[in-house]
């Protein structure tokens, strides 16, 4: 790609850039030296920078040599914005995985755990949460690991929920509760044991051929641990868990479980840190390679709850979003992973429900209008517009759904649009003319559709509460 600049330009007054150093979601980063001759690393923010600054603003002032120290925020002439930060002349994590495409060993997996951690431990001690933990933003130098590019951070007790939610993280490492907009500092522990299993198997352990594949196995899969020496499979599986509240509550307690077994322990003792610097060497010489996408398999079914009352909830076996959904176009419910298909008898009582509510409204018009009922002309196009404008513009609910607590979302796993709603509502109208019959696909398809669903791409499937 073109960075915007090149050697010898001075976007600052006292800073000129020497070569850039890599580019990402918000900006882009440039090795520069000042007048005074410190070298540091300028990061131009050129997309959202408002986002980041928000964060920066939060970690200004952190001083520990686990973190990559931001020095000052400034404005050039045409009023962008930089950061200035310390330059990391080390290999990042990423680098050294590249040279290291098979892993790199329970030693080295559980020296940089350690060290991660503890300057993770700094920022959540400090009531922050990184948000955008992943290898490429961990560096070895100078004897230290150092977390960096922290400006997606934020105060742990700011609000749950964020229209960012699209943007933070990169999907490899992200814990499914960002998809509600949850950011506690679990899932940086979730991030952390991802890494911990791509430093130890050369992989991630969630992949797909989509960002919607890999968010759905997130949500539903179990990581396979089984060949790990211990204590590692236990301590991914728990750092891993989906929910966060079964998850280590600190990274100093995920570390003492990792540190725990005495063999362990003495060889990260024992680790030469020194040795990390060959990655360089290594690593610019190497090329990163995506491995090629795995075969595409269905999604298990996940664990049935127990749900008092008189419909039980079938889980949503094989259902798989779109290739171009993002978190944030999700409906809830396929982004919290509860997700479950309304089936027949629930359906047809919604159904009853809302012929009652539109036949009732259909009875007021022919009082005042002397035209309505259910044998009325004017009774199809009442009930298509209830349909169409209720389920497109409220939460894809009537008020016969929303009183059995079930929805229509769009197949791929978004909201119901409006116009497939109101075409989801033309279709329904088939069912008039085969007597019924197609409404019958409901009991029997894996994913309860009926013909009016497979028209419109939709499922039913329970609200999440």
């Amino acid at each position: 790609m073109a960075y915007r600049f090149k050697h010898g330009d001075r976007p600052l007054n006292d800073c000129t850039i020497q070569r850039a150093v890599g580019s990402g979601g918000f900006g882009e980063v440039y090795y520069a030296v000042t007048d005074g001759g410190r070298e540091v690393a300028l990061k131009y923010l050129r997309d959202n920078p408002e986002i980041e600054l928000r964060g920066v603003a939060h970690c200004m002032n952190l001083k520990s040599p686990h973190l990559v120290t931001i020095m000052d925020v400034r404005q050039d002439t045409e009023g962008d914005y930089f950061v200035v930060m310390e330059y990391v002349s080390g290999p990042s994590l990423r680098d050294v995985l590249i040279a290291e495409p098979n892993g790199l060993g329970p030693q080295k997996a559980a020296f940089f755990v350690r060290e991660i951690a503890k300057g993770l431990t700094y920022l959540h001690d400090r009531g922050i949460v990184h948000r955008d933990m992943k290898p490429g933003n961990i560096f070895y130098d100078d004897g230290y690991v150092k977390i960096g590019d922290y400006g997606l951070s934020k105060f742990i007790s700011v609000s749950r929920h964020s229209a960012q939610t699209s943007s933070v993280g990169t999907v490899h490492y992200m814990a499914p509760e960002i998809g509600t907009g949850n950011y506690s500092r679990g899932v940086d522990i979730y991030a952390l044991g991802v890494i911990l299993y791509e430093m130890l198997l050369g992989k991630v352990p969630f992949q797909g051929s989509s960002m919607g594949e890999v968010l759905m196995k997130h949500l539903t899969t179990q990581p396979e641990v089984d060949g790990l020496p211990e204590p590692f499979g236990q301590v991914i599986r728990k750092a891993l868990a989906k929910d966060p509240k079964d998850r280590y509550q600190t990274a100093d307690e995920m570390v003492a479980t990792v540190m725990g077994v005495d063999a362990i322990r003495e060889s990260a003792a024992g680790f030469d840190a020194k040795s990390l610097s060959q990655a360089v060497r290594r690593a610019a010489h190497a090329r990163p390679v995506s491995p090629p996408p795995p075969r595409r398999s269905p999604v298990p079914p996940m664990a049935q709850p127990a749900v008092p009352g008189l419909f039980p909830m079938p889980a949503a076996a094989g259902f798989r979003p779109g290739p171009a959904v993002t978190v944030a176009e999700m409906s809830p419910e396929a982004a919290s992973g509860r997700l479950y298909y309304a089936g027949f008898w629930i359906r047809v009582l919604a159904a009853l429900i809302d012929l009652i509510v539109v036949g009732s409204a259909a009875g007021v018009l022919a009082m005042f209008f002397g035209a309505g009922g259910n044998d009325n002309p004017a009774f199809p196009i009442l009930m298509i517009l209830y349909d169409g404008f209720l389920i497109g513009k409220w939460n894809g609910q009537t008020l016969g759904k929303k009183t059995l607590g079930i929805k229509v979302i769009a197949a791929d796993g978004c909201q119901c649009s409006l116009w497939r709603a109101f075409a989801r509502a033309l279709a329904c109208w088939l069912n008039m003319f085969t007597l019924g019959l197609t409404y019958l696909m409901v009991a029997f398809g894996q994913r309860k559709q009926g013909l009016h669903d497979h028209i419109a791409g939709t499922l039913h499937v329970y609200a999440v509460q």
